[in-house]
């Protein structure tokens, strides 16, 4: 039997995105319905075009309520990395009794000191979950019930949303009468959902091109541990097309979908412009489009080199986002540039073409419905949860 549809939005740099879904007993989520609408997103913290944001956000709706005929009235909301900070902390607990084992009430506990233990962070926590759980000092694990011992340890990974994203967005939906039903990160979502609970076991790093901006994140279990955006993105390899090659824009982000890396030299990129199709060098767009992704993937290795965040040989770097990977070859580039393993995040969403501009919006929409049946399972453990979450 379907369950009530559910919808999220998800906020890009260069779109606003709408997801309709139902859940079955036959596929865990079905998209319904998807709708977007472009407009000049966000940076350092703020909207690029504020009168814009409200105006995409009901386009966006109103075509995802186009294709399946229903009125949306309630949505989750995917807060992007721009507007959240990630914490870690680690705690530990006494185990109690004659002969001590780890209890769900200890797991518990642990995390409800690991939230009291933030130093008056500043934002709305919006989610909270465990990198790691050792029973003294023993190997880490994400299921520590019924092991026993005399100490818990543990480190918890927090996501905070900036109130004014929270606030802004709340009220912009409030005049389109829509009900915000909570705010989840989407980066925590992208991460759960693309890279497998193997290589999260250890510690991945997600690398997420958009178009005005680039997020690093590293995760370990199911937690977010780190993350920073960069000012650079798909955006900026067009631009430099537009400069090089004294084209339009609209023209050169063609060019750009066209070309592939490690291509021979000799190789002709041909477009369609206004006046009909162009040829142009593949040397020359190589120069320009490789000089661009360099930086981008030096300022990424940086990033990472920066964090202290220890890599083994067998931590994978994920790439997606729509702002680098739909171009051929790019994977491959990657990694010779990284000098690391570098994979594809692959995408749940199948049905939604290109699926890495879509990558978010899915990851947000696996997490939400990931989030609704805890509730329905515990519901009293949820409802503890969220009041942990609002002091």
């Amino acid at each position: 039997m379907m369950k009530k549809a559910t919808a999220v939005l998800d906020f890009g740099t260069s779109k606003v995105l709408v997801l309709l879904a139902e859940e079955s007993a036959y596929q865990k989520v079905t998209i319904t319905s998807a709708g977007m609408a472009q407009y000049d997103g966000f940076m350092n913290g703020e909207w690029n075009a504020p009168g814009d944001v409200t105006d995409a956000i009901a386009s966006a709706v109103e075509a995802a309520e186009n294709k399946v005929g229903a009125h949306i009235k309630e949505v989750y909301v995917g807060v992007p990395g721009e507007f959240v900070r990630v914490y870690v902390i680690e705690s530990s607990v006494t185990l109690q009794g004659a002969d001590p084992k780890v209890t769900s009430a200890d797991v518990e506990k642990l995390q409800r000191q690991a939230t009291e233990m933030l130093d008056r962070p500043t934002g709305v926590i919006i989610h909270r979950s465990p990198a790691w759980f050792k029973v003294d000092g023993g190997q880490k694990t994400l299921e520590p019930v019924d092991q026993k011992g005399s100490t818990l340890e543990g480190m918890i990974g927090f996501v905070l949303a900036d109130q004014f994203f929270v606030n802004d967005v709340t009220e912009r939906l409030r005049e389109l009468n829509i009900e915000v039903k909570g705010f989840f990160s989407t980066s925590v979502g992208e991460a759960m959902q693309m890279i497998p609970f193997e290589e999260r076991d250890h510690t991945a790093i997600l690398v997420d091109v958009g178009y005005l901006s680039t997020e690093v994140m590293a995760v370990e279990g199911d937690a977010l541990i780190w993350q920073k955006v960069l000012p650079v993105g798909g955006a900026h390899i067009t631009l430099d097309l537009a400069y090089g090659l004294e084209k339009p824009f609209d023209m050169c982000e063609k060019i750009k979908r066209s070309y592939t890396f490690n291509a021979p030299k000799n190789t002709q990129i041909e477009v369609q412009g206004e006046d009909g199709p162009e040829t142009f060098s593949g040397e020359t767009v190589s120069m320009i489009v490789d000089a661009r992704v360099d930086e981008m993937l030096e300022m990424i290795d940086e990033a990472i080199k920066k964090s202290g965040i220890r890599l083994g040989n067998w931590s994978n770097i994920y790439f997606t986002g729509g702002g680098l990977m739909p171009m051929p070859g790019a994977r491959v580039y990657a990694a010779s540039k990284l000098s690391r393993n570098v994979r594809e995040a692959a995408t749940k969403t199948v049905k939604l073409k290109p699926a890495q501009i879509f990558a978010s919006g899915s990851g947000l929409l696996e997490l939400v419905y990931n989030t609704i049946e805890l509730e329905e399972q515990d519901e009293s453990l949820f409802d503890r949860i969220k009041r942990i979450f609002r002091r």
